[in-house]
């Protein structure tokens, strides 16, 4: 097998032109290729007739990503983009075989296999499951082979921009608690976490993992959350501020963007600074999903919920 240091070569092609829309990608030392296109294009792909055969797939956008595999890629996808559960999805990446050399079943339901067990792993995106992929039972040939093919399709993918297989870099050295009377100059903008630049999941079903709720207030603002797998989610019925402080940093700025235009935000009669969410999202850090509801780099923490009791007179 190739080194990893070994030279490659990889080839863009755009059949429908333009920079940012569909391209295939592939290399002539390889059997297998990469569609990739916003999946907002579909109707535009199936019309061109250049997407067909077994393949395994990602959809991918908003932190999350669902792994899948079909012998008809574009009815499937079809599919998908009608469904509401996988509304976060606004890319596609389309792993098949080249000319002459189609996926047949096993292979595609191989490398749904690896690339859910990857993608996990990586611990880049929240990754969205139907029925758990099972590693499909082949002969010790077929097995290497994939291997290698599965190398390939993996370089292939980070070429065409799929990037959730990367593992999530580690955390860096903060301070424990900000000076807040700290000029927010650029540097200070720009001061991210490496835990704030994880994934969020817009529309989670999750409940507390230990039954500790956290409430949070700023400006008027009022948000609840709790822990869960890990993530700290933010519960619906929570507020959302409107407004973004000129301080915050570009990945915060990015989420609220997502969060904003993902349709989960509703108004609040008579109020015209903060929102309500109407689903659960989740987050990788309590600081990340501060900062996210609070529109302000510097946010307050989330405090224990006290439990408080309402008696009604009869």
């Amino acid at each position: 097998m190739p080194e990893a240091s070994t030279p490659t070569t990889t080839i863009v092609h755009r059949p429908m032109g333009g920079t940012d829309g569909y391209r295939i990608v592939s290399d002539r030392a390889s059997r297998v290729v990469v569609h990739a296109f916003p999946l907002a294009d579909l109707a535009a792909v199936a019309s061109a007739g250049l997407l067909s055969g077994g393949c395994a797939y990602v959809l991918a956008g908003g932190g999350m990503a669902y792994l899948g595999e079909s012998g008809r890629p574009l009815r499937r996808l079809a599919e998908h983009a009608a469904d509401s559960a996988k509304s976060f999805a606004t890319e596609a990446f389309v792993v098949a075989g080249c000319d002459g050399a189609a996926f047949d079943k096993g292979l595609g339901l191989d490398f749904q296999f690896r690339l859910t067990r990857q993608a996990v792993e990586a611990g880049s995106v929240a990754v969205a499951k139907g029925a758990n992929p099972v590693r499909p039972d082949l002969p010790a040939a077929d097995r290497s082979t994939h291997d290698r093919i599965y190398a390939d399709a993996l370089r292939l993918l980070h070429d065409a921009g799929c990037a959730i297989f990367a593992p999530k870099d580690p955390p860096v050295a903060v301070p424990a608690a900000p000076d807040p009377h700290a000029p927010s100059g650029s540097e200070a903008a720009e001061a991210i976490d490496a835990d704030d630049a994880g994934p969020m999941a817009i529309g989670v079903s999750t409940g507390a993992t230990d039954g500790e709720s956290f409430e949070l207030r700023y400006c008027n603002l009022w948000a609840r959350g709790y822990r869960s797998g890990g993530r700290f989610v933010v519960a619906a019925g929570s507020e959302v501020r409107t407004a973004t402080n000129g301080s915050v940093d570009a990945v915060t700025r990015k989420r609220r963007d997502e969060l904003f235009r993902a349709g989960v935000l509703e108004g609040i009669p008579g109020v015209s600074d903060r929102r309500r969410l109407t689903v659960a999202v989740a987050f990788a850090t309590e600081s990340i999903a501060a900062k996210i509801t609070c529109g302000a780099h510097t946010a307050p923490p989330w405090t224990p919920l006290a439990a408080r009791a309402v008696v009604l007179a009869t």
